[in-house]
């Protein structure tokens, strides 16, 4: 079953408006990637600072080749979050509504 790797990232209030922009400019080869099934931004609904980019797998080995042919980004050029972190799950069940395939 898929994978998923979750980007937790803390980002301070008035800079939500310069990661959306940021990542609505990104090369977009994610999507092209052997493997990848989709992905979610989540930004938070209530006081939290930290958004979600969560991203889904077909497996660890999909992902991983993704990640190694990413080019290498300083994290200091990160300026719009404060801190980040990637948090990584395995699908153990996927339900959707009646009617609906699942993957």
């Amino acid at each position: 079953m898929s994978i998923i790797k979750i980007n937790a990232m803390d980002i301070p209030e008035g800079q939500g408006e310069v990661f959306l922009e940021r990542f609505a400019q990104r090369p977009h080869r994610i999507e092209a990637s052997d493997g990848f099934e989709g992905f979610q931004v989540l930004r938070p609904s209530d006081e939290r600072a930290t958004w979600l980019v969560v991203t889904r797998w077909r497996d660890e080995a999909a992902y991983e080749a993704w990640q190694a042919g990413r080019p290498h980004r300083d994290p200091g050029s990160v300026t719009y979050a404060t801190g980040w972190d990637v948090w990584s799950f395995d699908v153990i069940e996927d339900a959707s509504p009646q009617g609906e395939s699942s993957r």
